[in-house]
């Protein structure tokens, strides 16, 4: 007689326990299907790196009209939504959730009915019938209150928006929120000022491949720095863009600074590019810090932002970003080019910064304590990432 269907489950340790005293956990954890910026797969890896769990991420297929393949890898490929019956659609997904235990669903979109399609309470349903425990995960405009954003922030890119998107926003958030304070499943966000949206979820850092960032050299040791601006989109404007982008041409021309502002670059030359230059100059109207930031800290590089300071008290840590406004932008690039060695130390800062909350061991141990149920992550001096 072939073993029951939970004796075939792998076991795993959870974090911050040695040989001998780890608390065993039977799971087998899956995350998907948003995979925005690759976090589905980075939070997978960092699981089963960190706690010895299997874990994998999933996505759909992107639609042949709107992409030329997947922009961020992922573990399992679905089915195109939109391109396939709905019955065919859930086939797929109960065939590659197959002996899942626990589901982290990222983006608030059903995976069995792709995007804009289900209802993600349905969705819990289908999965607690089955026995498999669920965490929803969210990125951002998902549950991002637009009109909250622009009551507590002076520079909120709500302000900057209009029409369909901002009516669909406002909507979909408030719907998503709504159902955040019904469910009784754990709630992520992946950066902290949403911990303002949703009080009751706890921070899921984001996750870089630290290493493979490193870049050797101190920046700003050049005459003339190099500042970069790289926005994944320019509509919604949330980073700034129009904004930025003015300010860095002139101070270009002046010769102040080196502005380097590529359309399209192919995620595999990012490293390179980031690496190569002395500041990165990130959104600075949502208030917060995103993945781009992450990954010039990880660079070394100095990172121009803008964190408000009700998100700053959240973190339990320095955030390495310079603040600057829109309308103090132009002056935080002149002084950094000015005095450059004073800037350094918080491009240092950046490195250390990016190691203890984004190289995957914070992340791995916010889900296997919120999911998976284990204890809080020793390798963080018994203070995980927060917890409102």
């Amino acid at each position: 007689m072939p073993p029951a269907p939970e004796d075939r489950r792998p076991r795993g340790r959870a974090p911050g326990h040695g040989p001998g005293e780890a608390a065993e956990v039977d799971a087998r954890l899956a995350v998907g299907p948003a995979n925005y910026a690759g976090q589905a797969r980075q939070w997978a890896r960092a699981v089963s790196e960190h706690c010895g769990i299997p874990a994998f991420s999933f996505a759909s297929a992107p639609l042949p009209w709107m992409s030329q393949g997947i922009g961020h890898a992922v573990d399992v490929v679905l089915p195109a939504q939109r391109l396939v019956l709905p019955w065919r659609r859930k086939a797929a997904v109960a065939r590659a959730l197959d002996g899942v235990t626990h589901l982290a669903i990222d983006g608030f979109l059903a995976p069995r009915e792709g995007a804009g399609r289900g209802s993600i309470e349905r969705e819990l349903d289908h999965w607690a019938r089955h026995g498999v425990q669920v965490a929803l995960i969210a990125h951002g405009s998902e549950v991002r209150d637009p009109d909250a954003h622009m009551a507590r922030w002076d520079y909120s890119f709500f302000r900057e928006t209009e029409g369909p998107w901002l009516t669909r926003t406002r909507r979909v958030s408030a719907r998503n929120r709504a159902i955040a304070a019904r469910v009784d499943v754990p709630l992520l966000v992946s950066t902290p000022d949403l911990l303002l949206d949703l009080p009751t979820a706890h921070w899921l850092p984001l996750v870089v491949d630290v290493a493979s960032w490193a870049t050797p050299g101190e920046p700003l040791s050049a005459p003339r720095p190099t500042v970069l601006h790289l926005p994944s989109r320019r509509h919604p404007p949330i980073k700034g863009t129009r904004v930025i982008d003015p300010v860095l041409r002139r101070l270009d021309d002046e010769g102040v600074i080196r502005y380097l502002a590529p359309d399209r670059v192919p995620h595999a030359e990012v490293p390179a590019l980031v690496g190569g230059v002395d500041v990165m100059v990130d959104q600075i109207m949502t208030g917060s810090y995103g993945v781009a930031a992450v990954e010039a800290m990880a660079a070394g590089r100095l990172v121009v932002g803008n964190v408000a300071p009700e998100v700053r008290a959240l973190v339990e840590d320095d955030v390495p970003v310079v603040d600057a406004g829109p309308d103090a932008l132009e002056d935080v690039i002149r002084d950094i080019a000015a005095r450059p060695t004073a800037y350094q130390p918080v491009a240092a800062a950046g490195v250390h910064f990016a190691r203890r909350w984004h190289d995957g061991r914070a992340s791995a141990a916010v889900i296997a304590e919120r999911l998976l149920g284990s204890v809080e992550d020793a390798e963080h001096g018994g203070h995980g990432p927060l917890a409102h």
